[in-house]
This record gives C-alpha cells, structure tokens and sequence, in this order.
C-alpha cells in the first residue's frame, strides 16, 4: 500500500493525473476477490445437492463483516442495493433472504420468459485437473455474484484510497517544505468521531510563529464536484487544497478569504510554500528538482510515514493546547 501511495502523492504533486494508481489498486482487488469466491464455489458446487443454499447457510453462519459482504454478494447484492429495498437496514438475516429472493426471481426469468438468444454462457471453474461445470442458470448467478462484488469494492476503494493518500500526502507536503513537526497537527478520523475538532472536515492545522492556527482541508476531487467547494468555503478554512476546481469557485473563494491551491498545476509544493510564508509558518521553499528526483524523495518522506506516531504526536499537542 505505501507503493501505491507514493505514487499517488507523487503524481498530485507532480500536477499528473493520479486516478490511473487508484484503478489499479480495484482492479488488484477485484482479481484477488474473483479468486477467492470462485474458490469457494468451486468447493460447494464440487459437493454438489443445493450448493447454492448451502454456500448462502453457511456463509450466513459466520461472523465478520467479511463474510456479510460475501454473504451479500452470493445473492447477487450489495450493500446499498438492500438498505435501498428495506429503508436502511442491512442486517444478515435481511441480506440471506433478500438474497434467495433474487436468486428464485433469476431462475424463474430463465425458465418461464420465452427468450430467443443466439448466445448461452456455460462457466467451466478449474482447480488442477479437477473441473466443474456451470449450468446457464448456475452461470448468470455466477456473474451476478462477481458484478455485486465489483461494485462494493470499486466505491470502497476509492474511499479508502482517498482518505489514506490524503493524510500521507500532507506529511509529504510538510516535510518537503520543512515545516517543524511541532508546527502541524494532521487531524484523523477518530478525532473527528470523538468530537476532538470543530470542524469535522479540517484534515490539518498548522501553526505559524505566534501559534496561531491555519485550517486546512484537502480533497482529491475534481471540477465535476461542485458542492466539495461549496461546502469547504462555507466551513470557511485558511486554506482549500483540491486537484481542480472551476473558476467561478476560485473567484468566490477570493471573496469569503480562503485560499485555494489546486494540484493540477505545474509547481502545487511551491505555491503552498508562497501562502504558508506568507501566513508566518516557519517552513522552506521546495527544492528545485527534476520529476525523478522528486518520486524518490516523496518515496524516502514517505517511509518515514506513521501513523501510529501522528496519532501520538496529536494527543501530546492536544494537551499542550488545553493547560
């Protein structure tokens, strides 16, 4: 993972489109979750009677929020689909019989609508030398199970990948401009959670040389997410860091006295050091150095990354702040 986030930090600070990185890591994920759930209906199907029930039981069985996930996707589901049908609930015995609801609904698609298709897919799942074979119904539940899954991890990973590259892209942006590790407090989650932090959506603040405290929010989304930039000007934060934002939101955002820096330009680091300097944060300007020389220092900056540490170095800051 700190490869992957090396690269992406890499490519926002190199003004590069970093999206590419972040497809790959669902793609990865998606083969990997292929593999494993082909495995398991190779085993029951192997064992034959009503696999398809008996993969549904047992996975209904077992405890986790992996194996409700599974459970979701044997019956062709996913998360937001049954908390669409039920009026927000998703709980496991919601899921199994939502689940063989629209496995029955499928058969009786197959069986009693007359259909006139050139095409019939019959899956063949091989392990070895040992093979079994899908029949045309067995097949489209196969595929149904495989689309429910692409779609839970294609939105969770770019959630996931989201928040992870932006806190370590904070930190390389504070070392590479040399602010003290005093100066900065990277705000997680958890202190959002516990109400740690007014603003629930600040990822950082910084202190400059009279410890006065400068917001920041950062977000990775584009032009076509206007409401991202409606909602960080109205929270009002010192500065409004974004891959790209349309020019009428850059023009209100000079009027409501936040500054906002977008990512996709040719020199971002230097023009957070311009606004940071400019605030009375003691910090360095950029080294001028070529793209490759920049990836092997976000690469270095980066494995000097901990989270665990930061999380310690808050609460000590916090405890500072409240004496």
């Amino acid at each position: 993972m700190k490869k992957l986030l090396s690269k992406i930090v890499y490519s926002v600070l190199a003004g590069e489109d970093y999206r590419t990185y972040v497809l790959a890591t669902i793609n990865k994920r998606f083969i990997d979750k292929v593999e494993e759930l082909t495995a398991e209906i190779f085993e029951y199907k192997r064992e034959g009677g009503n696999w398809l029930e008996n993969l549904l039981d047992d996975t209904y069985k077992k405890k986790g929020k992996e194996n409700k996930f599974k459970l979701l996707w044997f019956g062709g589901l996913n998360d937001k689909t049954v908390k669409n049908m039920t009026g927000g609930t998703s709980k496991k015995e919601v899921c199994i019989e939502l689940g063989k609801q629209n496995i029955e609904a499928l058969k009786l698609l197959l069986t009693e609508i007359e259909r006139d298709v050139p095409y019939q897919i019959n899956i063949v799942i091989k392990k070895g030398t040992e093979q079994v074979e899908l029949d045309e119904l067995e097949s489209m539940i196969f595929v149904n199970i495989i689309s429910a899954m692409k779609l839970t991890i294609q939105g969770g990973a770019w959630s996931e990948v989201g928040k992870q590259t932006e806190k370590s892209l904070l930190f390389a942006i504070f070392q590479m401009l040399s602010v003290p590790k005093d100066d900065y407090v990277l705000i997680f989650d958890v202190m959002k959670k516990k109400d740690l932090v007014g603003n629930r959506e600040i990822d950082a603040i910084v202190f400059n040389k009279y410890r006065e405290p400068l917001t920041i929010e950062l977000k990775l989304l584009g032009i076509g997410n206007p409401e991202i930039g409606d909602e960080a000007l109205a929270r009002r934060v010192d500065l409004f860091l974004i891959d790209r934002l349309s020019d009428m939101m850059i023009r209100e955002s000079d009027e409501v006295g936040v500054k906002v820096i977008e990512f996709r330009q040719e020199n971002p680091l230097m023009e957070i050091y311009r606004f940071l300097s400019a605030k009375n944060v003691s910090c360095s300007p950029p080294d001028e150095i070529s793209y490759e020389r920049l990836e092997a220092r976000i690469n270095q900056t980066l494995e000097e990354w901990d989270e665990s540490k930061e999380g310690l170095k808050i609460i000590k800051t916090l405890k500072e702040l409240t004496r």
